[in-house]
């Protein structure tokens, strides 16, 4: 493979996240382990979780438009936590590299539990990345959480 197309492709590698129970609590840590795997050699900046709150909302309201009633309907989306936590910082991994890093991580105060209504949610996601430089970083599945009160 040539020089450019390597730095055109992520590395090949694998992360996984798992959680140590099926849901979370806001207050209580975040417990799991991340698996990483390498199939070539290749440096690493950090290995870390990226963790996303969003909240949406919808609101219908009649109007009269031109003497026709009719339904309007606004949505909005916000992220309400945006983080990264980092696991393990730079390293080098090398072909045929297998390791669990475990995590705790305490929830953020002040961001709502997951939520599912009508006209509202909030959701949780999270996933694992290699963050590799001058290369596009390895990313794992993103996964739903269940974060209760």
């Amino acid at each position: 493979m040539s020089f450019l197309m390597k730095k055109l492709q992520a590395p090949k590698g694998t992360i996984s996240v798992a959680m140590d129970k099926g849901e979370c609590s806001l207050r209580e840590p975040l417990t799991g382990k991340v698996n990483v795997t390498a199939a070539e050699d290749f440096d690493v900046d950090e290995i870390r979780l990226e963790l996303v709150a969003t909240e949406w909302t919808q609101a219908t309201q009649s109007m009269d438009i031109g003497g026709t009633t009719r339904s309007v309907t606004a949505q909005q989306e916000n992220k309400v936590h945006d983080g990264k936590i980092t696991l393990q910082g730079r390293m080098h991994l090398s072909s045929g590299f297998n390791q669990d890093f475990p995590f705790s991580v305490n929830l953020p105060p002040g961001v709502p539990s997951t939520y599912r209504g009508r006209n509202a949610r909030n959701t949780w996601k999270m996933k694992g990345v290699i963050a590799v430089k001058g290369r596009p970083d390895i990313t794992g599945h993103e996964m739903e959480l269940q974060v209760n009160l």
